[in-house]
């Protein structure tokens, strides 16, 4: 058995080999990350060439030099160092260099990455000749970085005294102390190679410490990542420091950033997901940026649960949608975008989209918006302004000008329609309902920033007029809301008031029952959180408008399309093995359009007491997919001005054709659907299509029949 050589045994020896083995390591490493590693080798490994040529040039030149000028000093410390025979300290310099380069080129650190720098460093320093001189260095610099912090907050006021506290403080007062110290533990003098290197990191600790407002908050709350010319994620911590926002597109952004918006399980495990799936961007494939909320204030003690009760079921919904855009398409790369509860953060996102415009690939699309507020509108006019086209499944605001889109420029495709439509078919219906006249309580409470409940009650007030014997009034608050045998009720407001909303029919009303409830399109996703609607304890039906068609309204060949990536995607779905999807308006027994045991996907895995087997896709899903089948007909391999967008007829999930020009859908092609459920609280019954004193000649009826679509 051959004998281990005495040299492996020394210390020496021993972090020689450790040297040696994380170099390897870490260049293997690098080199698995492609491009980015690759160059970060080839940068250091160039710059590293350079420089050892340039000293062995110079100590090639020295007898020359020392010849023509006596006084010039033939001691340089720099190939001096090259030229020393440990290797090993060397390679493991480089190696860290190679490390540190990775990570600002590629805007990753992880916890691998952390580990091995540690161990890379402290080797070198290790195998240093005097660890004494390392640690003086390493101590003077981290001092005096402290206090360069100090002193910049002391002269925050004046750019040119802070300037010049920073130069004294970084570079002359660290020289000079630093030989005193060193005479004081007699110690040999600090080289000028010493003074270069205790600057430099001087310099460096300080600027650490100037920006600190920038990526502290971020790592402090788990909210950062590195800025970098190539990375498209991104994450800030917001101001309470509760959760992030940002942009989210690798399945592993690095240590001090969350691998998914929110603390939902279930939103965590379908945004990983769709992250998973990403693939380096190449020629030719679609970005989406989805924008949306899948954050929330935190209720106090649990960080996981939203202090209002929400959840984003219509949010995951849309991701669905991408997902399986995803592996329906298969050249589409999804960038999530959490612009926090209210889309608080839509601004943000917005300037943040903008900044990695080059990073996100020529076929880019923003989706989505959350809510039509004035905070979202800001956020679409900014892209637009920087070339971005945005596509907005279900902003349907019209404030100050009626049955317009939300926003009225090229680029911005608004597949529903405005809120006006929704309040001219609710005034035809209650018209038909009572041929003389009726009269409309519309309950929103004021929002000078929501759009769409603002324009919402006056598109509502406006319809009403219009209508002989009929009036209409707003009501602001709740105590206004009434039980009046002869007066409609009308939730103009957003989702997350409704509860308080049937609750207070239900205190009015005591032992009767309201004359006839309709809310708006809002409350589609409190329909879709079967927790809300059995908590409600409400036993009367209510109509209520909703994001976007059902499985009633697809296409055949949709349908099937559809369901072939539902199990492609199964794990994830909470699908059993051997299980298959199947829309509870396509059974066996469904008629006059109910969904029998109705059980959106979401709904089947966000049931903890009594699962149930999923039949059907929830309403906004529908309207996502085909804005991503719409944004991959659109867009034309290379950016084009917005006023240029153009596309024939596309067939979308339903059938219907949409139509682009000059940057605008023509029309469209999202319906205006009155669903209705009866009773409020048994979430297991939905039916698509407006109860029978709602309805009209003209809403489908009858079963579906499979093959049809109808």
């Amino acid at each position: 058995m051959p004998r281990i050589p005495r040299s492996l045994l020394t210390p020496k020896g021993v972090l020689g080999l450790a040297a040696l083995l994380l170099a390897a390591l870490i260049v293997v490493r690098v080199l698995f990350a492609g491009v980015d590693g690759l160059y970060s080798i080839l940068l250091v490994a160039g710059t590293a060439t350079v420089i050892y040529g340039a000293g062995s040039l110079v100590r090639a030149a020295r007898p020359i030099l020392a010849a023509v000028a006596a006084a010039a000093d033939p001691d340089s410390p720099l190939p001096r160092i090259l030229a020393k025979p440990e290797r090993p300290r060397l390679l493991a310099v480089l190696a860290l260099v190679i490390l540190v380069v990775h990570a600002g080129i590629t805007g990753y650190i992880g916890v691998w990455t952390i580990l091995v720098a540690v161990a890379l460093a402290a080797v070198a320093a290790l195998l240093s000749e005097n660890l004494r001189l390392v640690a003086l260095i390493t101590g003077t610099a981290v001092v005096f970085a402290i206090a360069t912090v100090f002193v910049e907050n002391a002269l925050r006021g004046s750019a040119e005294a802070r300037a010049l506290a920073v130069s004294v403080a970084a570079v002359v007062l660290p020289v000079l102390v630093s030989d005193k110290l060193t005479g004081l533990i007699k110690l040999p003098s600090l080289s000028a190679a010493h003074n270069v290197t205790l600057a430099v990191l001087t310099l460096t600790l300080s600027f650490l410490g100037w920006t600190r407002e920038d990526w502290l908050p971020g790592v402090t709350h788990g909210c950062y990542t590195l800025p970098t010319s190539t990375g498209i994620t991104v994450m800030r911590a917001t101001a309470d420091g509760s959760r992030c926002y940002g942009l989210l597109d690798t399945a592993d952004p690095g240590v001090f950033a969350p691998a998914a918006f929110g603390r939902d399980p279930v939103t965590v495990r379908l945004e990983q997901a769709i992250l998973r799936n990403n693939r380096p961007l190449e020629r030719g494939d679609l970005t989406v940026v989805w924008m949306g909320a899948l954050s929330c204030d935190p209720l106090p003690g649990a960080p996981a649960t939203c202090a209002d009760g929400r959840d984003y079921p219509s949010e995951r919904d849309q991701l669905r949608a991408l997902l399986f855009a995803q592996t329906y398409l298969g050249h589409l790369h999804v960038v999530i975008a959490d612009a926090t509860q209210d889309v608080r953060h839509a601004d943000d996102i917005a300037k943040m989209v903008i900044e990695r415009r080059a990073a996100l690939g020529p076929r880019l699309v923003v989706i989505g918006g959350g809510d039509s507020r004035d905070t979202t509108q800001r956020a679409i006019n900014r892209l637009l302004d920087a070339g971005i086209p945005f596509i907005a499944p279900n902003l349907l605001a019209d404030l100050g000008a009626p049955g317009k889109p939300f926003v009225d420029r090229p680029g911005y495709l608004q597949l529903a329609p405005a809120n006006l439509a929704y309040a001219q078919d609710t005034v035809t219906r209650l018209r038909q309902r009572f041929p003389d006249g009726f009269r409309l309580d519309v309950y929103a409470e004021p929002a000078p920033t929501d759009l769409y409940t603002t324009s919402l009650v006056n598109d509502l007030l406006a319809a009403v007029r219009q209508a002989p014997g009929s009036t209409a009034r707003h009501v602001a608050t709740l105590d206004g809301v009434g039980c009046d045998k002869d007066t409609v009720l009308f939730f103009a407001d957003r989702w997350t008031r409704f509860a308080e909303f049937v609750q207070r029919i239900k205190d009015a009303c005591g032992h009767a029952r309201p004359n006839l409830v309709i809310a708006d399109g809002s409350v589609g996703r409190f329909m879709a959180n079967y927790q809300l609607r059995a908590v409600s304890n409400a036993d009367w039906p209510v109509d209520y408008y909703v994001g976007g068609p059902g499985c009633s309204d697809l296409d055949p060949g949709m349908y099937t399309t559809l369901v072939a990536q539902m199990d492609r995607s199964r794990e994830v779905l909470g699908l059993r093995p051997g299980e298959t999807f199947a829309c509870a308006d396509r059974a066996a027994g469904a008629r006059d359009r109910q969904l029998l045991d109705a059980c959106t996907l979401d709904a089947s895995v966000k049931l903890q007491s009594q699962s149930c087997r999923p039949n059907d896709l929830g309403n906004f899903l529908i309207p996502a997919w085909d804005a991503v089948l719409l944004a991959d007909a659109l867009l034309p391999p290379d950016p084009v001005p917005l006023s240029s967008l153009a596309a024939g007829p596309t067939t979308l999930s339903t059938g219907v054709q949409a139509v682009v020009s000059g940057g605008r859908l023509e029309k469209p092609t999202v319906p205006v659907l009155l669903w209705h459920v009866d009773p409020l609280n048994d979430p297991s019954r939905i039916w698509e299509r407006p109860s029978d004193r709602l309805r009209l000649t003209t809403d489908p009826t009858g079963p579906v029949v499979v093959g049809t679509g109808r």
